[in-house]
């Protein structure tokens, strides 16, 4: 279609064959081979001149408009590897800190207004290719085993609290007293949290039951029940350090720090990236980055209150 429709624009073989590289032989073949195929004549050849036919002329304006609708195709394809554009499916487990998240994501469309992003919270790792999500971004320990590319961008620092009305009415005393306080986390945590329990009181047994659980699917939700005096929660620092700046939630035994959980960003693949894709997870790994390493480096500006204090020391 393409030679066809460049023979019939210049009316000539051979200019054809000059300007793709190739004998006036090769042309004059395709033209006939298109030719056969339709069951037509779409060229009227002299010595001397090429002109259209009735149902040639009428073959050549489609042909055209199909291949100016494929270059838009091929040069938008080929774009999208240069050009960050079109709708962005990010995936993201409910304890990644949404303030944060957010923020970062509102700040990449300022910067990349033709991306529209399409966020979904689910409390599970994706399946980036099943689930037709562009991009996912879990925090946990390790990554499981997987095909997916998979980048570092964060730490998250997670502390104990407990709101200062339970402290009052449930004292803890020592780390020994944890196992007997009802222990709250989420359920899309993808670390067990046995595990923080263990390390803060390490001299307990790992194993021993504790007074009881309260598990919620969304670390909103667990925020909201430990304001309210549900219980004691192993959380993100980012999820509460303006809680624990106002007083609202205690940092329990803050000398003995819980492990540092990882936040990763993945994507299927390394070949011929999007850049929607790639301007995103560059983004996350610079802004998403200094908003985790903040609340690291300073998870509590200012000292608690004396009310806190007072029931830190009973």
């Amino acid at each position: 279609m393409r030679v066809f429709s460049r023979v019939a624009e210049t009316g000539n073989f051979s200019v054809v064959a000059k300007h793709m590289e190739c004998s006036a032989g090769n042309i004059s073949r395709a033209v006939v081979s298109l030719e056969a195929h339709l069951h037509t004549r779409l060229l009227q050849r002299t010595t001397r001149h090429v002109s259209l036919t009735e149902c040639g002329e009428r073959y050549y304006h489609r042909c055209k408009k199909i291949l100016a609708d494929l270059d838009d195709a091929e040069a938008e394809a080929s774009n999208a590897h240069t050009l960050p554009r079109g709708r962005l499916r990010v995936h993201a487990v409910p304890d990644i800190g949404l303030k944060q998240l957010t923020s970062t994501i509102v700040e990449y469309r300022q910067v990349f207004p033709a991306v529209s992003v399409d966020l979904k919270l689910l409390p599970r790792m994706a399946n980036l290719i099943e689930d037709e999500f562009d991009v996912s971004i879990v925090s946990a320990l390790a990554l499981p085993d997987s095909r997916n590319v998979s980048r570092l961008i964060g730490r998250c620092e997670r502390m104990l609290v407990a709101a200062p009305d339970y402290l009052a009415q449930h004292p803890i005393a020592t780390v020994n007293d944890l196992p007997n306080h009802t222990f709250m986390h989420t359920s899309s945590t993808l670390d067990p949290p046995s595990g923080w329990l263990a390390e803060i009181a390490g001299h307990a047994a790992a194993g021993a039951a504790l007074a009881g659980q309260f598990v919620v699917d969304n670390m909103q939700a667990l925020r909201v029940a430990l304001l309210a005096g549900a219980g004691v929660g192993a959380v993100p620092a980012y999820s509460v350090v303006d809680d624990i700046r106002e007083g609202k939630l205690v940092q329990l035994f803050p000398e003995h720090p819980l492990q540092t959980t990882n936040v990763f960003v993945l994507y299927p693949s390394r070949r011929f990236v999007d850049a929607k894709i790639r301007t995103f997870v560059e983004f996350l790994s610079v802004s998403l980055k200094e908003k985790l390493d903040l609340q690291i480096e300073n998870p509590v500006a200012v000292d608690p209150s004396a009310e806190v204090h007072a029931v830190l020391q009973s």
